[in-house]
Parts: structure tokens; sequence; C-alpha cells
């Protein structure tokens, strides 16, 4: 049973207090509520105004201790080992959002119990601000206050500035849609509305253009909404980043990952607006590169194409605060000398920054390119449209080009994330059709599938008569070919668990999803050779109908290999194969043997090194879902924390096994249920070193190793599985 302690400072704007502390002293055992990966945990809460400070120090001597900040709004902040310290976890943070706060109190690893000591420690920001830190200012808005012309409430706040002072204006809500607004002295108007698409957030960044007094107004996106608000402003000066030059080196004293390899560390203050470029360089052992941003999301870089010997990451600093650098080697025990350039750039125009969305309607046809200056996620530019929708409609969402292979995003009120490459095969289209399941505000992100890819597209949104997406169901049986090597007998290196993994799959989908034992064919090691696994698909096809679904699942080595030349699904004139007992499968050959299945949902389930190269060859066919473990060119790593092959065959497994996908308890798993599942636990819990060992992939191809997931043409919200028991994470 979960112990929940509300713990409630609240600061006074008249009368603030000084430090207020509180020590708990608890105990994870079992019975209490678990994580998603199982950990066991203790949950505690405060309330604060925006500005406060609080530090939370945790500490066992019976378990690795693993602590979690949460936010109102959901964003989280985390520590594992504070100054490698394997019995001790500590945040020290300055709170940017009024309201209730949570303490999770867990482990690093899964099961482990114990006594523990959180000692919880909050200023108030009057107490523990100086007069050059940020200013903060709360409130709310509602009925009785002043009103633009277009209906919306406001408040309005004055900034005094000097010509070239470096400013950030930050406005967070949970409880509306909040729109900004600057003003300058001389009345031009700046604005910005979702900041990297987040609709509880707005921020302006900019150089002001001249010295005097600016209107700061607080809106929102729609008239008559409501709610609290917390406003954040950050003066920077005038003082521009000096690229910095290091040379190091990598020894045995050295700090290490939690993996293992050895480690150092680099601190920078990033300021939006700004675009950093980070190079490390070795000729004596394989570099990796991590930088780390201010709210702990990870951008990761091995072997950057084209410059041997260099990790390099590149990225545009959306965030105000310290960065940390993180120099590592790929393979546990290297050492030797290194050099670490750090260069920064104006990511764009002030006036350009500015334009993180623009509005289409119904019917709309719009024209746009993507281009150097646009927002960058990872390596990508991008672009952001929104629209307003109804729940019970009907609409298509198609973007077209001749200059790069298009990649379309809608996402909606409630953050679901819908994703589409290549419609019906094709590079140059990409296309989402859907009944709207909610009415809000929808985004649409419009982006390049190859990194750094500009050119003009086209964009259409229309109302149709009726979705044309192929819908899954429950209807009829389910089967299965599950395929796991851990032995390779010498053809290529040993893994450890991918066997396993193939048994947890085919047992998940016999005890939760119904299937029955003999339609489902297990292969492992020896017996997984490629007649084995062929002859086994072929099989099932002469048992198999329109009204059944059937899974494919595959845990091990994939390569890539160089082909005749390239082809509208390999341009990179290379094929993508899963490398079986005795030979390996190419995509190709892969596409060819599922042809012949008359089946009307096939998921296709691939955890292996450069796995999502397949979805261009296998997708393309009506009624097919792909999952694959990494992106076409990455590989894919031993998910040992969870004694699991790979983090997609382990998490696949609790999604359907244990229920945990399962959102709304209703015993029915939908494909968009399942894949923001395991983005959510791709983000949580792919960990792979660096400040607090944790690993954010963001949005789509951010970060190493990370997860594919494309429904082709699967309704989002059609069934996959009628589970037979239902699980999910405990209430609080």
């Amino acid at each position: 049973m979960e112990r929940t302690i509300r713990l409630v400072v609240v600061a006074s704007l008249l009368l603030p207090a000084l430090a207020s502390a509180q020590t708990h002293r608890g105990r994870l055992e079992a019975g209490d509520s678990t994580l998603s990966s199982k950990e066991y945990y203790d949950s505690y809460y405060f309330n604060v105004l925006a500005g406060d400070s609080v530090v939370l120090d945790l500490t066992s001597s019976e378990f690795d201790p693993f602590l979690i900040l949460l936010s109102p709004s959901g964003a989280d902040v985390q520590n594992d080992d504070y100054e490698g310290s394997a019995t001790r976890s500590r945040l020290d943070q300055m709170l940017d959002e009024s309201g209730e706060w949570r303490v999770v109190v867990t482990s690093y690893k899964a099961g482990e119990v114990g006594g523990y000591e959180l000692r919880i420690t909050t200023v108030s920001g009057a107490a523990s601000q100086s007069a050059s830190g940020p200013r903060f200012e709360s409130g709310s808005l509602g009925a009785g206050d002043d009103t633009l012309t277009s209906g919306e409430y406001y408040a309005e706040y004055e900034l005094r500035g000097e010509a070239g002072e470096y400013v950030v204006i930050d406005l967070r809500s949970s409880d509306l849609d909040p729109y900004l607004i600057l003003l300058t002295p001389s009345g031009e108007q700046l604005e910005n509305d979702d900041h990297e698409g987040d609709a509880s957030r707005s921020q302006l960044a900019l150089s002001l253009p001249e010295a005097g007094s600016y209107r700061v107004i607080v809106t929102t996106y729609k008239p008559r909404e409501s709610g609290s608000y917390d406003v954040r402003i950050d003066r920077g000066g005038e003082v521009a980043q000096i690229a910095r030059l290091q040379r190091g080196a990598l020894t045995a004293s050295d700090d290490t990952i939690r993996s293992g390899e050895y480690a150092d560390s680099y601190d920078f203050e990033g300021r939006p607006g700004e675009r950093v470029r980070i190079d490390v360089s070795s000729s004596e052992f394989d570099t990796y590169l991590i930088l780390i941003d201010p709210n702990g999301e990870h951008t990761e870089n091995d072997d950057v194409e084209g410059l041997s010997g260099h990790s390099v990451v590149e990225a545009d600093i959306t965030e105000l605060g310290t960065y940390q650098v993180i120099v590592t080697s790929y393979a546990l025990g290297e050492t030797g000398a290194y050099e670490l350039a750090i260069d920064f750039e104006e990511a764009s125009a002030p006036s350009e920054r500015q334009r993180d969305i623009v509005r289409i309607a119904l019917g709309e046809t719009t024209s746009g390119r993507l281009e150097t200056s646009d927002t960058r996620l990872g390596d990508d530019y991008y672009d952001m449209y929104v629209f307003d929708g109804e729940a019970g409609q009907n609409i298509e969402v198609e973007m077209t080009s001749s200059a790069f292979d298009t990649y379309l995003i809608l996402v909606s009120p409630s953050d679901d994330q819908i994703e589409n490459d290549d419609f019906e095969g094709r590079t140059d289209r990409s296309r989402i059709e859907l009944t709207l399941r909610e009415s809000g505000r929808y985004r649409i992100g419009v982006m390049s599938y190859q990194a750094e890819q500009t050119g003009d597209y086209q964009l259409v949104l229309r109302v149709s008569a009726g979705t044309r997406t192929v819908t899954a169901g429950p209807s009829g049986n389910l089967y299965g070919v599950f395929v796991g090597i851990s032995d390779y007998g010498g053809r290529a290196n040993d893994l450890d668990y991918t066997a396993e993994d193939a048994v947890r799959m085919r047992d998940a989908l016999i005890n939760a999803a119904g299937m029955r034992p003999a339609d489902g064919i297990l292969l492992t090691d020896a017996d997984a050779t490629v007649a084995a696994m062929s002859g086994a698909v072929e099989s099932l096809a002469d048992r198999m109908g329109p009204d059944d679904m059937f899974v494919f699942f595959f845990s091990g080595h994939g390569d890539r290999v160089p082909r005749g030349g390239p082809a509208a699904s390999d341009p990179d004139a290379l094929d993508e194969t899963l490398e079986l007992y005795d030979a390996a499968l190419t995509d190709d050959e892969m596409s060819t043997l599922l042809e012949g299945l008359n089946v009307g949902t096939t998921l296709l389930v691939l955890d292996a090194c450069f796995s999502g190269g397949f979805a261009k060859d296998l997708i393309s066919v009506p009624g097919r879902m792909g999952l694959f473990s990494s992106e076409e060119d990455v590989t894919s790593s031993v998910a040992a924390k969870f004694q699991a092959g790979g983090y997609l065959a382990s998490f696949l497994a609790d999604a359907v096994g244990d229920g945990l996908a399962d959102e709304d308890n209703n015993r029915q798993l939908s494909a968009l249920e399942l894949s923001q599942y395991l983005h959510e636990r791709y983000r949580a819990d792919v960990k792979s070193g660096g400040r607090d060992d944790y690993v954010r992939t963001g949005g789509p191809r951010l970060g190493y190793q990370h997860l594919v997931v494309d429904r082709g043409s699967i309704d989002p919200y059609a069934v996959l599985f009628t589970l037979q028991s239902s699980a999910g994470l405990p209430g609080d």
C-alpha cells in the first residue's frame, strides 16, 4: 500500500518565509505502488509559488535511491547517484511553476526495498533570489480582467530595458493555453504562442532593439480562457558566448557513467536563440558525446558521418540554464587523449525565432519551406501548424514535397502523437487520416525524414467524408512467430537475454491476449534458421484469414549490407538484415515472405540494430504496423537492467503482458495506446550514461536508439489486442 504524505509549504507574497525544512523517514517495501518498470515508490507533495527553491536530499543504506521531482504540468527532473554515491540522490532546483509539486522516492533497480530518509527544504523566492536574478510574476486570468479586442483576458507587466540587452520571457500555465505578447517602446509587437510546440508554454528570447519601457502582455489563445499562470523574466546582459577548445584525456581514475565507461564532464550556460556545435575527436579511442539540457533531456552521437574519429552534437538552445557535455567512449575500458570544441552561433534572427506556429484552417492548402533558419528537432528542421478540430470530424492532413523525404506528425489536444512517413510507400508524400476523438487544438509538425533536409513543401488540411484507414480488431484469432537468438554458434558474437525475449513475448500474448499456444511458433538459437523461420510463417499462412492478426517478433543481431544501387525503399543503397542463426535475411526477402499472407492485420516487432530500415519495405502494404527498436543507421543496446535482450522487447511484453499500456483500463489495447506507452518507456527508462543516467528521446529521431513506430494504414484507435486481464499503474 502506498504511503502518501502531503507536505504543504505555502510561500506568502507579503511575508515571505525563510527556509522551511522537514524530514521524512519511510520504507520501500512489497505492496507499495510500482512504476511501470517495476520499482516500488512513495510520493510526497508540497505547494510553492514560481521563484521558490527546493532542495531534496534522499539517502538510504539499504538500496540504491532514485529521486524524481514532478512539476504541476508534469515535467520531471531526476537524480540517481549524487556525486557518484550509490546511497544518496539530491536535487537543488529553482521552481518555475506555482502549484503542487510531487516528490517520488524510488530505487534504481526493480524490486529493491529498504528504509530511507528524505529531507525537503523550501526557500521562498523573496528570500532566495538576488536583485540580479530572474524575476517571477504569478497571477490568474478570468472574469473581470481587461480583455483584448478579440475577447481574450489579459494581464500586463512593465519591463524596462536597454538596447542590446538579452531578455528571455517565459510564460507557463497548466490551466490555460498561454499566449505571450511583447510591445516595444516604439510600438512594434512580438508574440509567441506554443514554444517548441508546447501548448502550455510561450516564450520570447531576444536582444532588446531599443531602450525604454516594454509592455509584457499575458493572454490566452482563445477568448474567455481562465486560470493561473507564471511568468519568468531573465536578463542576460550583452555578453556573447565564447567558443571553447579543451584538451583532455580519459583515464582509469576518471568517474564512470552507469554502463561503466570513463567520462569527463564540462558545463556551459545556454541562452535560447543560440545554436551550439560540440565536436570531440580522438585518435586513441572511439569517442561518444552526450549533451544534457537543463531539463535533463539528452542528445547523443557516436560516430558522425563523413568525419572519422569524431562525435558531433549540434543543437538549438531552447532552455535557459546550465548545459552539461559528457565526453566518454563507446566501449568499456577505453582511455586516451581527446580534443573538445564548443562553438556558438545565433540560430536565426529574433523575428524568425518567434514563428513557432502558423494557423491553418480546415479546407486550406498552404505552401511552406524547410530552411536552415527553422527550429530544429534534433537534426531536423520543422515547421508547426495549428487548427481547431471538433470530436467526430473526419480529417486528412497531407504533406507533399519533391525536395525531400516527407515526415508528418499530428498531436491531439491531450498530446496523443500520430505520425506518418511514407504514405502508400511514397517518400514524397505523408498523410494522416483520422476521425477526431476530442475537440480542441491540434498541432501539425512538418519535417523531413532525413536529417537537415530543406526545400519547398505543400500542406493540405481537409475534412473528408470518412477515413480510409484500415482498422484492426479482435474479432479473429491471434497468430505469431517469435524468434530470439542469444547463441549464434560462432557466426556472430553471442547476445544476452535475446532468446528469452522471444519466450517472454510469446508467453505475454498467450497469457494476456488470448493467443492459443499452438498458434504461436517459437524459434530460438540453433532452431532459428532462415529456412525454419520462413517455414513457420508459411505454415501459419495456411491457417490465417482476413479477420485474424499476425505478430512477427525478432530479437537478435541486425546489420546493413550494400545492394546493387538505390531504390525507393532503400535510397541509401543499403539493405537492412535480420541475422538468423545460419544466415542473413534482407528487408527485401522479408517483404517477399510476407506477401503471401491473407491476414487482416500484421504487427512486425524487430528489436535489432538498424531495424528501422525495414519500415519502408514492409509497412507500405495496407494492414501492417511496425515497431522497430532503432533508426535505420544506429545500433540497439542490450537492456541489461531489465534482464532483456532489448528495450523494445521488454517494454512490449510489459505493455501487453501486464496490461500497462491499457490507459483507459477497458481491456482493449489500441494502436495509439501501444505506441504512446512504448514512446514513454523509451523516454523514461533507456539509460545510457551522463548526468542522472537518463536519456530523453523527445520527438522523432532525437537521440541514440530512438524507437521507430510506423502505424502505416492502421487507424490509431483500432484495437490490436483484447486483454484477458487488465493491469496498469495504480492511482496515486
